[in-house]
């Protein structure tokens, strides 16, 4: 099962509604599905509990029928095929059926406590989630005259979704793992957020692993780079017979290096006599190096 299919299953199961959120919940369920119009209302989705849901909430409202088809495809559609029934359905929520387009009716949604339920009932009908490890993204898909509803209705509990436009419709979504913490536990999906929140800490704790292995190599290649030219200087100064002028100091850290090539700088001045600093030890290996020029 998806991650999405998880948040959705654990949202339908949401019990303890009270008759007011119960009203929000089947309102956004509705209004944001496929159509919501006198001569249509319908939802496309790909979640059988989903599109079971919406029948109950339908024919409930509509008292009459409704038809759910299921696709070859996965995919189902719920139907309210009579014209009486969709306008019951409208006048529920304070709908005459001459509307032209759609907008949010705030008088379906009375108390703070409704926004949740509403918000829960949108991500049914329109939304969709990653899967945490592979990336943080919700979004809902939503028509133009609702997009800005929505966008408010988030603000109200301080959620700022960015938009874009894809196809015929218009997407607003999250991509930041804290506001989709945020969303999941506002609308009760409470035991998602816990695996939301494993899997984010986690991805960080081996992101930051990564990080330290991949600085750790890269100094690890330079120390090994720089080894290399000093060894090589070194050679070449006794290919030349030049090895021999050198002075105690220098040729006894020449010694050591050509012994230790793993040896980092700070290790090479432990073992000089007496002790020297990384940066005592870096001066006089660019000096070998440039007498080996």
């Amino acid at each position: 099962m998806s991650f999405c299919s998880k948040v959705k299953e654990e949202l339908i199961n949401f019990s303890d509604v009270p008759p007011c959120c119960s009203l929000a919940e089947m309102y956004g369920l509705l209004l944001f599905g496929k159509k919501f119009s006198k001569s249509e209302i319908y939802i496309n989705t790909e979640n059988k509990a989903v599109a079971e849901k919406y029948k109950t909430v339908a024919q409930r409202l509509s008292l009459s029928d409704v038809k759910l088809i299921n696709y070859s495809s996965g995919k189902y559609k719920v139907i309210a095929e009579s014209a009486e029934g969709r306008l019951k359905i409208l006048n529920a929520f304070g709908y005459s059926g001459s509307e032209r387009s759609r907008r949010i009716n705030w008088a379906n949604i009375n108390n703070d406590c409704c926004f949740s339920a509403f918000l829960r009932a949108v991500f049914l009908a329109c939304g969709t989630i990653s899967d945490p490890e592979k990336s943080y993204h919700l979004e809902f898909s939503v028509p133009y005259s609702l997009k800005n509803d929505l966008k408010r209705i988030l603000e109200e509990v301080e959620l700022e979704a960015k938009e874009i436009k894809r196809n015929n419709s218009y997407i607003l979504y999250f991509k930041g793992s804290e506001d989709i913490v945020t969303f999941l536990t506002l609308v009760g999906a409470n035991d998602c957020v816990l695996e939301y929140l494993g899997v984010k800490v986690f991805k960080d704790i081996r992101n930051n692993v990564n990080r330290k292995t991949n600085f750790e190599n890269a100094n690890f290649d330079r120390t090994l780079g720089a080894s290399l030219r000093q060894t090589e200087a070194i050679e070449t100064l006794k290919k030349n017979g030049a090895f021999q002028k050198l002075s105690p100091e220098l040729k006894a850290l020449a010694q050591i290096r050509l012994e230790n090539p793993e040896l980092s700088l700070g290790q090479i001045g432990q073992m000089l006599d007496p002790p020297l600093s990384r940066s005592g030890v870096n001066h006089r290996l660019q000096k070998i190096i440039e007498l080996s020029k």
